[in-house]
């Protein structure tokens, strides 16, 4: 079986290693961790590369994304199936299950994860160091809020966030057991100690990754849309469900 694996460049790590085991021919494309911040932007860039899969003699598409935010909602398989993992972000591949998920988010609502992908595609060098990246961080949102909404705007919604983020009790390292951990580790740890939370190191789970790439979707974990059919919310515990296309 030929994949085309489209996936957010958190998972770079571990996507091309569960390739590497996979008996499936499988091209993998990473897309920038930044369209996060603008829904509609992944969602018409997913689609993009769904779109041209279609043209690329593969059998079917990985999809390394989750609901995420509804970037994925309203995406539309064409001639070949997408296969999903039902999840709301990216925490549950590292985790391994939305039961795992479910069970640190209710043991600990405050909890703020770091993967190895995390952070060195969204919080940059390791070596940067955390105030730098969330000082830059809010100077770049805050921008981008004064150019669409202006600045009185900007100022409410930069300071919104800000206080989201103060909710955060607890800084948690997911050792997936691949690149630098010593430097993943030291550098959550930094950040924990910087804003005087309780740090925590789980240990990762890539499973559901290494069954998406080898192609073992039983059970409720996956969503396989059907070729015509288009992605939405389902509005319960699996998350994810298909609809066919009007």
């Amino acid at each position: 079986m030929k994949i085309k694996a489209i996936a957010c460049e958190a998972f770079a790590r571990e996507f091309y290693l569960a390739a590497a085991h996979s008996p499936h021919v499988i091209n993998i494309e990473l897309l920038a961790f930044g369209l996060h911040n603008t829904p509609n932007d992944l969602r018409t860039t997913i689609q993009k590369q769904v779109d041209l899969a279609d043209e690329g003699g593969f059998d079917c598409i990985a999809l390394g994304y989750g609901l995420c935010s509804r970037g994925t909602a309203e995406i539309t398989a064409g001639s070949i199936p997408i296969i999903m993992p039902r999840m709301h972000d990216c925490i549950t591949a590292f985790l391994g299950s939305r039961d795992r998920y479910g069970a640190e988010f209710s043991a600990h609502p405050g909890t703020y994860y770091y993967s190895p992908g995390w952070i060195e595609r969204k919080e940059g060098d390791v070596e940067q160091g955390f105030i730098d990246i969330h000082t830059r961080h809010y100077a770049e949102r805050h921008a981008e809020y004064v150019e669409k909404y202006g600045q009185e705007n900007a100022d409410f919604l930069t300071e919104q966030e800000r206080q989201w983020y103060a909710n955060y009790t607890r800084a948690a390292f997911i050792d997936t057991g691949i690149g630098c951990t010593d430097e993943y580790r030291r550098f959550t740890r930094a950040l924990a100690d910087d804003k005087g939370w309780e740090y925590a190191e789980l240990a990762g789970d890539i499973s559901l990754i290494r069954r998406l790439l080898c192609g073992e979707w039983e059970g409720e974990d996956f969503l396989v849309v059907k070729p015509g059919h288009t992605i939405t919310e389902s509005f319960d515990e699996l998350i994810l469900k298909q609809v066919k296309k009007e």
